[in-house]
């Protein structure tokens, strides 16, 4: 199965999570194929908004634990892995158009990172956010040591990364991590509507807008993201890790 789907029609591109199987956990197939879609409608003339989506009844269970304690990250692809992902958030954040990211179910990990970078984020009344990278000894990605601080403060940012407190639906709204709550089943249309509204501004209003926010995060988003790196390939290297997982599961 295509680990994510890309569809290019009246000017915009969406890109859809698509191993509903695993509940879209990210593996080194799922992380390079997304930010390469990510990259075609950044460069795709054609495309003016961006929508990220997601098959099943998650948004994404976060890394892909199974592969991990298969050993399947050696460190080549372990290095590659992070970089893709960390390349995804650069797109999504610093590219110069609108990304809305629609999600529903378990956001988890990475995902939650992606529902962060978004310049929209809608989520569904069966939404819960959370990131466990902590309790296995791994290290968020995609600028969320940063971004989650400065959207949540940082008490509930603590809360979240540290001790793996699980956001609902409404506290995210409450937390500015999403803009809108919507029934499960409304979920798509409320996506469509957003992306329609903002197919029907001025086209250099977008990109002005887009421009503000990612000139003014550039250079912190792009530290964050290194010393994740960093550590993220410090963490793979623990001999402990894959105890961790094998015991702990992701919940």
């Amino acid at each position: 199965m295509t680990p994510v789907l890309y569809r290019s029609a009246a000017k915009t591109a969406r890109i859809t999570l698509n191993r509903p199987d695993r509940l879209n956990a990210i593996n080194a197939e799922l992380a390079r194929a997304f930010a390469d879609a990510l990259s075609k409608a950044a460069k795709d003339p054609d495309v003016e908004v961006v929508l990220i989506e997601a098959a099943g009844r998650a948004f994404c269970a976060g890394d892909d634990l199974v592969e991990l304690t298969a050993g399947a990250l050696d460190d080549g692809v372990m290095t590659r892995f992070v970089e893709d992902l960390q390349s995804a958030t650069r797109t999504i954040m610093l590219g110069d158009k609108p990304v809305v990211c629609a999600a529903q179910g378990w956001i988890v990990g990475g995902g939650a990172a992606w529902l962060l970078n978004a310049d929209f984020a809608i989520v569904s009344d069966d939404a819960v956010m959370f990131c466990p990278e902590a309790k296995h000894g791994l290290f968020p990605t995609g600028g969320v040591s940063l971004l989650l601080a400065e959207r949540c403060g940082h008490a509930v940012a603590n809360d979240v990364l540290w001790l793996g407190e699980k956001l609902d639906a409404p506290r995210m709204v409450e937390r500015q991590i999403a803009s809108r709550v919507t029934p499960r089943d409304g979920l798509a249309d409320a996506a469509e509507d957003l992306v329609r509204r903002l197919l029907d501004l001025p086209a250099a209003s977008r990109t002005r807008l887009k421009r503000s926010r990612g000139g003014q995060l550039a250079q912190r988003l792009e530290a964050a993201m290194a010393f994740e790196a960093a550590r993220c390939l410090e963490a793979g290297a623990d001999p402990g890790l894959q105890a961790r997982i094998a015991s702990g599961g992701w919940r």
